[in-house]
């Protein structure tokens, strides 16, 4: 067993986003079996262990019992709170009520979420999607938490979809007490579970909002003495704006694009694949085809995970974000 505490969190985060990917591939039969698997792998390296995966074994262990009470006929009402998973990745827009949050999302996807200047503007979870460089990211908007009441029921349905989520955006607003904002949307991160033992079980960041009203700018300096998360100030009306938190929305999902390519063809730099960092050769192979990973050969590489350009390398060599791979198999040779 690995004596480094901090090798825990960052093992788990790993499993969970392996997890995440596999909800949105399987039935709900096939899911069970998937949950089972990660369990007993878990179990069988010692890492139930630790604390953090012990109560991700729970959390595990729950969600077999939610299927079976499916399979059985219950929870068959209306669930206005269920967003099928799409693209790439998920973001969940994690806040108060009447933060922005409809207001950003309508401004960086091609989502019409209802906007407005009142409490529960947004009643029920909305879905929209993001694209960088060809990467399509949903975001969730969910409904506002109201007047810190954290054991109204919409918000144990806020955290039940937050926690499908890649990676969490807490959105905070300037405008008003941003420490009250803040204790209270870690709090229900902890409670979740997203949150273990002080560390974040999929990244978190948190978007500051409404930073040309009064007050705005001693919150923000406020805000900054005390998070322990990263702050994304956004000016909506700023088209530049826009684009870098595209590029943050998709460095928090601590992903990459890789490009596939044909023998003798140009690459596709329209659809890139996406993989969380520090994925390799060989789990590139298996997305393709199981049939690429069995009788894989060599990969020629250009990026920058190589020393030189159309670099042959293994099925265990590491790729970085960008690189272009042409696959080459053992009948190919």
């Amino acid at each position: 067993m690995p004596e480094n505490l901090s090798f825990y969190p960052r093992k788990l985060k790993s499993y969970h986003y392996d997890f995440i990917r596999l909800t949105n591939e399987k039935s709900d039969s096939d899911l069970v079996e998937v949950i089972r698997e990660i369990i007993n792998d878990i179990s069988s390296r010692g890492y139930d262990q630790a604390g953090c995966f012990r109560e991700y074994i729970k959390t595990l262990e729950g969600m077999i019992q939610e299927i079976k009470n499916k399979k059985k006929g219950k929870n068959r009402e209306y669930d206005p709170f269920a967003i099928k998973r799409s693209g790439d990745a998920r973001i969940a827009l994690f806040g108060m009520t009447n933060v922005g949050k409809s207001t950003l999302m309508n401004a960086i996807t091609n989502s019409k979420a209802k906007t407005g200047d009142f409490s529960t503007t947004t009643t029920s979870a909305q879905g929209g999607t993001c694209i960088y460089e060809g990467v399509q990211i949903q975001l969730v908007d969910l409904p506002g938490f109201v007047y810190y009441k954290d054991d109204w029921k919409i918000n144990k349905q806020i955290i039940r979809v937050s926690r499908t989520s890649d990676a969490i955006l807490m959105v905070i607003e300037l405008s008003s007490e941003v420490k009250a904002q803040y204790d209270f949307l870690v709090a229900q991160l902890q409670k979740a579970e997203i949150i273990l033992d002080g560390d974040p079980v999929v990244p978190i960041k948190i978007i500051a909002t409404k930073g040309d009203l009064a007050y705005s700018k001693d919150h923000y300096e406020l805000l900054k003495s005390f998070s322990a998360y990263e702050i994304l100030p956004i000016t909506i009306k700023n088209e530049q704006s826009l684009k870098d938190l595209k590029k943050d929305l998709y460095d928090l999902l601590e992903i990459m694009k890789i490009y596939t390519k044909r023998h003798h063809y140009k690459p596709d730099l329209d659809t890139p694949m996406v993989f969380q960092k520090g994925a390799t050769v060989g789990k590139l192979a298996r997305k393709i085809h199981k049939d690429f990973f069995t009788n894989f050969d060599f990969a020629i590489v250009w990026g920058k995970s190589v020393e030189f350009e159309s670099q042959r390398v293994g099925i265990d060599h590491e790729l970085m974000d960008g690189d272009i791979v042409e696959v080459f198999l053992k009948s190919d040779t």
